[in-house]
C-alpha cells in the first residue's frame, strides 16, 4: 500500500458527482510513482460527463499525491453501497 485507502476516499469522494468510492487500492513508492485503483458510482448517466468527474478525481489525486496513475471502474448509478471496501 502506498497510500492509505482512507486517505484517497476523503480525497475523492468530495469531488462533485462522486457517489461511492469503495475497492480501493494503491502501490508504489510515494513522492516516486504511486498506482491508485478504485470502483466509482458517479451522479451521471452520460458517459461524457462520467469520464468529467473521473477527469477530476484524477486531477485531484495528481494534486494531493504526484506522480500518480489513477485507475477507476465506474459503476452503474444504482450501484449502491455503505460500505468502504479496501484491497
Amino acid at each position: 500500500m502506498a497510500i492509505a485507502p482512507e486517505a484517497i476516499h476523503d480525497a475523492v469522494i468530495n469531488v462533485p458527482g462522486v457517489l461511492n468510492c469503495h475497492d480501493i487500492a494503491s502501490r508504489g513508492v510515494l513522492g516516486r510513482q504511486a498506482f491508485i485503483e478504485m470502483h466509482l458510482v458517479v451522479d451521471s448517466d452520460s458517459v461524457e460527463v462520467a469520464h468529467q468527474i473521473t477527469e477530476k478525481v484524477e486531477a485531484i489525486l495528481d494534486q494531493k499525491y504526484a506522480p500518480v496513475r489513477a485507475t477507476t471502474h465506474l459503476e452503474p448509478k444504482s450501484y449502491s453501497s455503505e460500505q468502504i471496501s479496501f484491497v
